[in-house]
């Protein structure tokens, strides 16, 4: 019993322990991430993931948002005017509204179509807006903006989310070798004595 403890105190000092304690917190780190003091929350190479993936979506619905608003490719452009609003209200009970757009195709038949958006900002009747429609199907038309930077933040925002969700990944996958490596050293080294 007296030389079973003096090996395991041996073991202690000569590092194989604190290898192995020291490996296990690193693996467990980089996978699932150690909650430290102060309340701070760490995430691990799965959370990561998650961020990454969430930044992702969101550039992808950003860029696709912001294509709901360019001409069609192989479209016509016309000046739409405002000629009546409609009105719902939100689960909050405030009011949105919708443009009601009427253009003449280049034909000469009149269309009429109601923006699929919603505003608090109830619209001028009166005031006009670029489109863009296909030839064959006018209806299908499409509201050309002057300025598109909702979509281009949501753009902006999921690549900042995607950005640091691959710089945890990284630094977490960097944690798990690193706690392999020292857990793998000090297996070896108990393999050894």
């Amino acid at each position: 019993m007296p030389n079973q403890i003096m090996r395991s105190l041996a073991g202690i000092l000569t590092g194989r322990g604190a290898r192995a304690a020291a490996g296990a917190t690193l693996i467990a780190d980089g996978l699932v991430g150690i909650d430290v003091p102060g309340g701070r929350k760490r995430t691990g190479i799965f959370g990561s993931l998650v961020v990454l993936a969430v930044g992702l979506l969101f550039v992808g619905i950003g860029w696709w948002w912001h294509g709901q608003h360019q001409p069609y490719p192989g479209g016509t452009s016309a000046t739409a005017t405002v000629t009546g609003v409609t009105s719902s209200r939100d689960t909050d009970g405030r009011m949105l509204y919708s443009r009601v757009l009427t253009f003449t195709t280049s034909d000469n038949r009149p269309v009429e179509f109601t923006e699929p958006e919603q505003s608090s900002k109830r619209p001028r009747v009166g005031s006009t807006a670029t489109v863009s429609y296909l030839p064959q199907d006018p209806e299908s038309a499409r509201i050309i903006p002057e300025t598109d930077w909702l979509p281009y933040g949501i753009i902006a925002m999921g690549a900042l989310a995607a950005i640091i969700g691959a710089v945890i990944f990284v630094v977490r996958l960097v944690t798990l070798v690193a706690g392999i490596y020292l857990l793998a050293g000090a297996a070896r080294r108990k393999v050894g004595q």
